[in-house]
């Protein structure tokens, strides 16, 4: 299980979705309502990586929907052509699947489902991964959502949250589904309130429309926010990745 530089600081991870084995963006999560943007997901992820991205946050749409990793051969792939450091979520629902992600080369292991049905198993993906475990807090209609955002967890964003910390978890990633791949501006109060309540760090995800949105974030990082990923906005040519990265940078000097 090698593993790359650990990323430290705010950080903004571009998204890249897989589904039939090419890069899309969902709107809303709806697999009806995709837009193929890349052929090859691993020249989308080098891409990104030539333009300045410290790490990426790919995603086996396939197997969120079917519940076991479908695009394993091509994110293996993508885990040996980067230099930077990937964390991979959909369909990782058995502790097989992990180890099989992590021997390939990936760095983080995001979970949702099982985390949210099975919590010995999520303290035990807890106890083996430590830092290296993500688990999705995935937002829908006001409860977590699971099986690829199309079934309850009947659970508050707050209560999800108290079960993994409970279990062990070190860092989650919250979704608000409404926002996700809209371009209409996150949900920050969301994001704020539940960065508040946790006791560990958030990264956002969900509706980042233009460069202020990330910056936004950026200066609440001090409640625990610690990174945004940026999906639609980047592949529609909204954003790019230097824009943001240069609006971050004379954030921080000002």
């Amino acid at each position: 299980m090698t593993r790359r530089t650990p990323i430290e600081g705010f950080i903004v991870l571009p998204a890249v979705d897989i589904k039939g084995g090419k890069c899309v963006r969902l709107y809303k999560g709806d697999p009806d309502e995709t837009t193929v943007f890349e052929d090859d997901p691993v020249e989308a992820a080098l891409r990104w990586e030539a333009e300045g991205a410290r790490m990426l946050h790919v995603v086996d749409l396939d197997g969120a929907f079917a519940g076991e990793p479908v695009n394993h051969e091509v994110i293996k792939r993508m885990a040996g052509a980067l230099a930077i450091p990937i964390e991979v979520g959909g369909g990782v629902r058995d502790t097989d699947a992990a180890r099989r992600y992590m021997e390939a080369g990936v760095d983080r292991l995001v979970v949702g489902t099982r985390a949210f049905t099975d919590l010995p198993w999520l303290r035990d993906m807890a106890e083996m991964l430590g830092d290296r475990l993500v688990v999705g807090l995935d937002v829908r209609q006001g409860h977590v959502a699971v099986a690829g955002w199309t079934g309850d967890s009947g659970l508050t964003p707050g209560r999800g949250l108290r079960m993994l910390e409970e279990a062990g978890v070190r860092r989650i990633l919250y979704t608000d589904t409404s926002r996700d791949g809209t371009l209409e501006g996150p949900n920050v109060d969301g994001i704020v309130k539940i960065a508040r309540a946790a006791h560990i760090p958030v990264i956002a995800s969900g509706g980042i429309g233009i460069v202020n949105d990330v910056v936004r974030l950026w200066n609440m990082r001090s409640v625990g926010i610690e990174g945004v990923i940026v999906g639609m906005a980047l592949y529609t040519g909204k954003v790019t990745l230097v824009d943001i990265m240069s609006a971050l940078e004379e954030g921080a000097e000002g």
